[in-house]
């Protein structure tokens, strides 16, 4: 399928947005879009309403090939190492793990793009479906993601995802930078996690994601999966004491709580400041 003639860079730029919410795929090689299925197919809803929902307004923006190296070299990811991409979207860090000789399986809502990983070939398996309903599996070696963000879903993918991991594996991911600063009980307790198993949070630069639709600031999240985290700790009694009452304590008790009188047995004088 051709479009005739050259487009003017504005309605260039909207058929291209047209076109990726669909699922294309420019290749600059080729000069075309490509698509995982058939183009008509991939297209038909859209000619037929004349209306396209964009990955943005949906809440998925894909990882940026510099926040994919990054995140890769924080997994210390090893050739032969059993990889999970939960809300893999498109698959961009999950290929690029599978590059480096990772076997990778993926997980993903939205049934285009699931179709996509699977036409793309790089992962041993595909899950359509919400991650946070999958039965757990404690079989990776590492769990990388970028996963969506809004109503902290990012923290709970996360926590969700170190399930999902053997002891000693890590889950690295991109998260929103809120976690660094919001005083909600979740986020407090995310961080409080991340000490608890020696992890890290790395500030990502301002602007990682502008190409792909947003400029909300982000970090990088290294999480060590241990044989059991520790229980959260009890909250704080600040109830404040109770003063003593004496008068209902043995006599034999409160006679060794004052200084005595006169010297005692040994020789010793009273304290003189004490009458």
């Amino acid at each position: 399928m051709t479009i005739q003639g050259q487009l003017e860079r504005k309605l260039y730029e909207r058929v291209n947005l047209a076109l990726s919410a669909v699922g294309g795929v420019w290749n600059r090689h080729k000069g075309a879009h490509l698509f995982p299925v058939d183009a008509a197919e991939a297209i038909a809803g859209l000619l037929a309403t004349g209306e396209v929902t964009t990955d943005a307004e949906r809440g998925f923006f894909p990882t940026p090939p510099l926040v994919v190296d990054q995140l890769l070299a924080t997994s210390e990811l090893a050739a032969g190492m059993v990889v999970l991409e939960p809300s893999a979207g498109r698959g961009a860090i999950a290929e690029r793990a599978a590059d480096l000789g990772a076997v990778v399986d993926c997980i993903e809502i939205d049934p285009d793009r699931a179709e996509y990983l699977r036409a793309s070939g790089y992962s041993r398996s595909v899950t359509t479906g919400d991650f946070l309903q999958q039965p757990v599996t404690r079989s990776y070696e590492r769990a990388l993601l970028n996963p969506p963000f809004a109503n902290q879903q990012d923290i709970r993918h996360v926590i969700r995802a170190e399930r999902f991991v053997k002891p000693g594996g890590l889950v690295v991911a991109v998260m929103s930078a809120g976690i660094t600063f919001r005083n909600d009980k979740v986020s407090t307790d995310f961080r409080a996690r991340i000490r608890e198993a020696r992890g890290t949070i790395d500030e990502l630069p301002e602007e990682a994601f502008k190409h792909s639709g947003t400029s909300m600031r982000t970090v990088l999240v290294r999480l060590p999966v241990r044989d059991q985290l520790p229980p959260p700790r009890p909250p704080r009694n600040w109830a404040r004491a109770r003063p003593e009452h004496f008068s209902t304590r043995p006599a034999a008790m409160q006679t060794g709580l004052f200084a005595p009188d006169d010297t005692d047995s040994c020789g010793t004088p009273p304290f003189e400041s004490l009458e």
